[in-house]
């Protein structure tokens, strides 16, 4: 074993495993957050600038080590819930950090080319890099924009503020910003003063931002009632356990619903084809007569050409259906199979009824009450969603969830952050009902009310409120993308100009 740890010491790519550790503990449930704005200095240490090939394996290295430690949990929603052998679940996990650690990988490359053969110093191009790359990561593939750098900072509610602004990417490109610098500092390298004086700037103006726009937002007038019923994964689609399931549900909103503006159940509650089952539609339909709330849960709908969708539906305060919406970003090998002819292996990872399908929209559900945007399972981690939802009139945005799937793992406490996220940017309260946990409501700047412990049954009972207004990021997107990328672009052509007019030495830089 010390002849293990001493070859670990003296291996090249040391200091970039130690920025995949790093990149670890600053997200949920440790979220050492301000280790954030050092993270990156031993990965920037070891970007070699007279090798390419060694710069991307120390990426690829800080990738690896970094996702592995975010994204353990897969085995057990494989194996354990999915049924996959032990050592194929391990298989599918090591491909998936693989594919995302190749983005590390990139990243480093790019800015070890930038600097050696472009002449670009690494302050200017890294952090541009580096959101270029969590953006490709989040839409390429159909997306996995899974424990971003800025999701780190979801405890530090004063500086997120300003992605009401400018979105979740530009809090990445600060946090890489500061490490640069930081690094700068300790190496002796020129950084700047101009770079140095800007960050820092962005950085006091966002934080002063943030202090004034927390003074507004409180609980709100309206009344919302989560119920978290916590079903456990291995029973909730047992046929002998589902009307135990429809009891655990109805009884906790008879005692808790009355005068309720809005009770919600998780993804799934009803483990069943809703309207496949006239006993129990009419049987839950008297919940809202009973208590004057309308009543949203999620359940499986069936089109009449037999597809299956993973649909919220809500009832008004007659038992009636307001509306229905089918959950349109799907998980890949969790509700459809991509490639199934090729991977035919992998099909039993799919939902025991079938494969489902995609809903048409993410626009909200229009009920008696406002309008009403629906996020089921992750299609919170994603922006965009949120964004066309609230384009399209959402007043208020309901989040519900299995994180049965998880077990006792980080994941649940990485997937809540990304929430906090969708509620400031949006300018809306977020409702959060998980089956076994973490349930609660977000309000508007990001704050965590009646937050619910794991695996126990939990009634929350907060206030929300239905807001119109549109915050800067929800009417122009990801903007600050385009920024960054027209900026590096910029540089690489003014670097390519100077090259060919006065032909010189490269720069330095570090290393």
């Amino acid at each position: 074993m010390s002849h293990l740890i001493e070859s670990i010491k003296k291996s090249p790519f040391s200091p970039a495993v130690a920025s995949g550790l790093l990149l670890v503990l600053i997200q949920p449930p440790i979220s050492l957050s301000f280790l954030a704005f050092f993270a990156l200095i031993p990965l920037l240490y070891s970007i070699d600038r007279e090798n390419l090939g060694r710069s991307f394996m120390a990426g690829c290295a800080t990738g690896i080590v970094s996702f592995l430690g975010l994204l353990y949990w897969i085995i057990v929603a494989v194996h354990k819930y999915g049924k996959i052998n032990i050592y194929l679940a391990f298989l599918i996990l090591m491909l998936l950090i693989c594919y995302l650690a190749l983005y590390t990988g990139c990243f480093a490359l790019a800015v070890a080319f930038c600097e050696k053969r472009l002449s670009i110093p690494f302050y200017l191009c890294a952090p541009a890099l580096w959101v270029l790359f969590e953006y490709g990561r989040g839409s390429l593939l159909t997306g996995f924009p899974w424990s971003f750098l800025a999701h780190s900072q979801h405890n530090f509610l004063p500086l997120i503020q300003v992605i009401s602004l400018t979105g979740a990417y530009f809090i990445s490109f600060l946090i890489v910003a500061v490490n640069c610098i930081l690094y700068g500092l300790w190496r002796r390298q020129r950084v700047s003063p101009i770079f140095i004086g800007i960050t820092a700037l962005l950085f006091a103006g966002s934080i002063g931002y943030g202090f004034i726009r927390m003074q507004g937002a409180g609980e709100g007038t309206l009344k919302a009632v989560i119920v978290q019923g916590n079903i456990k994964q291995d029973v909730k689609w047992d046929e002998a356990f589902k009307l135990n399931t429809i009891r655990t549900y109805y009884q906790a909103t008879v005692g808790a619903g009355m005068g309720a503006d809005l009770v919600v159940w998780p993804e799934t509650a009803m483990p069943l084809i809703f309207d496949a089952e006239p006993y129990v539609k009419s049987h839950i339909g008297t919940l809202p007569v009973l208590t004057g709330a309308r009543l949203l849960f999620g359940a499986i709908s069936r089109d009449d050409g037999g597809r299956y969708y993973n649909s919220a539906y809500v009832l008004g305060k007659n038992g009636q259906e307001d509306g229905i919406y089918s959950k349109g970003h799907l998980v890949p090998f969790g509700e459809y199979t991509p490639l199934r002819n090729y991977l035919p292996f992998l099909e039993k990872l799919s939902v025991q009824i079938g494969e489902f399908f995609g809903g048409a929209s993410h626009g909200p559900i229009r009920s008696g009450m406002g309008n009403v945007g629906v996020l089921i399972c992750y299609e919170g981690i994603f922006p965009y969603i949120t964004r066309e939802a609230v384009e399209q009139g959402a007043q208020v945005l309901v989040n519900i969830t299995n994180d049965a799937w998880y077990d006792r793992t980080s994941a649940p406490y990485q997937h809540l952050a990304f929430y906090v996220f969708r509620a400031i940017e949006s300018d809306r309260f977020v409702l959060r009902a998980a089956n076994t946990g973490i349930s609660g409501v977000i309000d508007p700047r990001g704050r965590i009310h009646g937050r619910t412990s794991l695996f126990e049954p939990a009634v929350v009972t907060q206030g929300f409120d239905l807001r119109d207004s549109k915050t800067f990021y929800v009417r122009y997107g990801d903007y600050f993308v385009i920024i960054t990328a027209l900026f590096l672009a910029c540089a690489v052509a003014a670097r390519l100009i100077m090259r060919r007019k006065r032909p010189g030495p490269a720069y330095s830089g570090s290393k």
